[in-house]
Formats: C-alpha cells, structure tokens, sequence
C-alpha cells in the first residue's frame, strides 16, 4: 500500500503575528488611530518559490511516508503561507487593554492542474486578548502551545525545507513530520502569566480533537490541555531563550474504551553577538502521529497508541543582512505489534538535512535559497527512500 497521505492536505502554518517577532527582518506595521485610543494596524507578507524535487519512487506494501515519489518543479507558496491580518486594539481602561486579531492565509499555487483551484483564502487566526498587570486572557482560534516554539525556531520556516504533497494547493512541510509535530491552529481559552524576569507559564484549553490511525476515537468528553513554560533573557549582548511545552487529551472508540494522547517538548536557543546561533529541540510522546498531531496513523488497528518522538539541532551565522544556516532533524514511529502482524511495512524514521542561505534585502525584502535532502524509512528490509529538493524565493513583508 502507498501512503502519500500529504498529497490532498493544505497545511495551515504559523502565525505571522509571532513570526515577525522573532524574525531578524524587521517590518512596519500599517497603523491607523483615532483621539479616542482605538487603533486599527495591519500586517502580513507574500511569498513564492521555484521548487524542484528529485524523488525515488514510494516503495511497496508501506504506510505512511511524505515524500511524494515524483520528479517536479513547481512555483509555490513556501512553509508559510501569504498572510493578511487585520488587528485591532483598544485604550487602556481600569488598567485593562484589550486586542484582537483576524488573521487571512492564502496559497499562491492551484493544485495540479491549471484548473484544479487549490489556493484558498484560510481562516485560522481570530482571536481576542485581554491584557493586565494580572497576565494576559486569550480567548478564540490561534495556534497551539504544544510544539509552537520548536516549529517557530526552525530556521526553513521562510524556505520550503521538505516539499510533502507535490501537486497540492498547500504550504510546503519545512520539517514538519521530520523533527517537530505540527500545532496547527484551534479553538481554547488561554492564560499567560506576567513575565516575571524572563519567565513565563501560559495554559490552554482547547477545543478537542478525534484521534485517528487506522482506527478513530471520536468521542470526546473533555477538553485537550497544553501548557508552555518559556524563559527568555539576555547575557551582556548574547540572547537566550528555552521552553517546555506539553500536552493531554483523551478520546473513546464508540464501540467502548478510550485512547490518551500526550506529550512533551522541549527546545533552547542560544545566540551570539559574534553572529553564531544554536538551536536543539526535541519532542517524545504517545498517539501524537507522525506528521499531523492525533492524526493519520496516531493509532495502530488495534486502536493502541503508536509511540513517537524526534528532534532539531541547527547552526546558523548572520553577516551584515545574510545568513547562512544549517540543521538536521528526524521524526521517529515506534512499531507495535498489531503493526508487525498486519503484512504492510510502517514508517520507523523521516529525516532530513537542510542548508539554507536567507539574505534581507531591505527591511521589506527577503530572498531566500535552499537545498534539502529528506530520507524516509520503514520498517522491514529494503524499504527506504530518499528526495533532493532545491529551492529559490522570496518574501515581501509589510
């Protein structure tokens, strides 16, 4: 059996709102305010790639897996897709001060065919803060704590990195499914502490989800929980930051039991005022699936939770407005023994290596380059596959 399970799946990726953060590119946002204290901004960016992939065919009798096994060239949306997000903040009254953001994700790319109308306009922020010296109220759709930080500290969140599906309207995968898990964006009330000299604990209940594999738990009787405690300081003029994120969720089969989700993450990042930077991060857990957290091949057909883990590490250095960056990751699917028994070969490891050179041009433009090789294997003998992929793109950022 051939899975190439990303093939009809537009991934929806990361926030621009925390990207822009964290980025070195710095950008403007377009802001208008009136003599009341309201204030109305806008911010967001377009990017495209030439993207050319090399790919060994998918080998037989396997599941899972997201190399696509075909030879293309593409003009595409990267990891990121476009993204025009509408903000609006309030006056500060009674010490409290209010935020909300909708945020509107396009594709550039149809999907296979000319006509094949894959590019959409997406919803996934829309949200609203309420901020205080108690902390910081969230409440509506905004991306998930659990494994945020792993996927916004990688460096080919602005390149491509792993393609995934090759004729779908979606982002690419970055190293999603090869190091970290995606997030993705959803429903939860959350809470953020003051930061308290570079600490800080944010909780979240979220909106559940069904976990799925070759069988699906679908009720849900509880919320999932994900927590987040973070760190960031700095040492003279070198920055640090590190994190530990977590997550549970329970869910029942119709037909009686039920299956727990969790997990946890971990990352820390050190950069230098000499222009070197580090990176390492890694996750371990239970059903949390391969690629698409609690879905896909969470479970085994026994309805037993498939065992998963991975991690980053990765180098970079910044000269004047270019940096040149490197990094290696690898998810991991422990076999379980209704996976043994079923004839059909399971995917063990996706890895992949990426070099990337990301150039500002301005404070508006950046040009990006990359070269990505991404292994997969399965278990049993024979069964493994490789894809070469060079890119070449751009950013505008407002």
């Amino acid at each position: 059996m051939k899975n190439n399970q990303l093939n009809t799946i537009g991934l929806r990726v990361v926030t621009v709102s925390c990207l822009l953060a964290l980025a070195p590119i710095s950008h403007a946002e377009i802001a208008l305010g009136g003599n009341n204290g309201w204030e109305f901004s806008t911010d967001g960016s377009i990017n495209g790639f030439l993207v050319n992939e090399s790919s060994d065919a998918v080998p037989e009798n396997t599941a899972g897996g997201n190399i696509s096994g075909e030879d293309s060239t593409r003009v595409r949306t990267g990891l990121l897709p476009a993204v025009l997000g509408f903000n609006i903040r309030s006056p500060m009254i009674d010490g409290i001060r209010g935020n909300a953001r909708i945020g509107l994700y396009p594709q550039i790319q149809n999907a296979g065919t000319k006509n094949q109308f894959g590019s959409q306009i997406d919803l996934r922020e829309a949200f609203f803060r309420v901020e205080g010296n108690f902390g910081e109220v969230l409440v509506g759709r905004a991306l998930n704590l659990f494994q945020a930080k792993n996927l916004l500290t990688d460096m080919t969140l602005y390149g491509v990195g792993v393609q995934g599906g090759v004729n779908g309207g979606g982002t690419t995968l970055g190293r999603i499914g090869y190091g970290y898990i995606y997030s993705n964006f959803n429903a939860q009330m959350r809470y953020t502490t003051p930061n308290m000299s570079g600490l800080q604990f944010s909780g979240s209940i979220v909106d559940p989800s069904q976990i799925k594999g070759d069988v699906a738990a679908t009720e849900t009787d509880m919320p999932a929980f994900e927590g987040e405690l973070s760190y960031a300081s700095t040492f003279g003029t070198n920055k640090v930051q590190a994190w530990l994120s977590g997550l549970w969720q329970e869910a029942s089969f119709t037909t009686g039991g039920d299956v727990s989700a969790r997990g946890i993450a971990i990352g820390a990042q050190f950069a230098m005022d000499n222009g070197f930077e580090f990176l390492a991060s890694g996750y371990t857990g239970q059903a949390l699936g391969s690629t698409l957290m609690l879905d896909s091949d969470s479970l085994d057909s026994a309805g037993e939770e498939r065992d998963n883990d991975g991690f980053i590490v990765q180098a970079a250095y910044t000269m004047n407005s270019t940096k040149l960056a490197l990094n290696y990751g690898e998810s991991n699917a422990d076999e379980t023994d209704a996976d043994r028994l079923s004839g059909v070969r399971h995917i063990s490891k996706q890895s992949s290596t990426t070099v990337g050179v990301y150039h500002d041009v301005n404070k508006w433009l950046k040009v990006v380059t990359e070269y990505t090789r991404a292994d997969n294997e399965w278990y049993g003998e024979g069964s493994d596959q490789s894809a070469d992929v060079i890119s070449v793109g751009a950013f505008f950022l407002w």
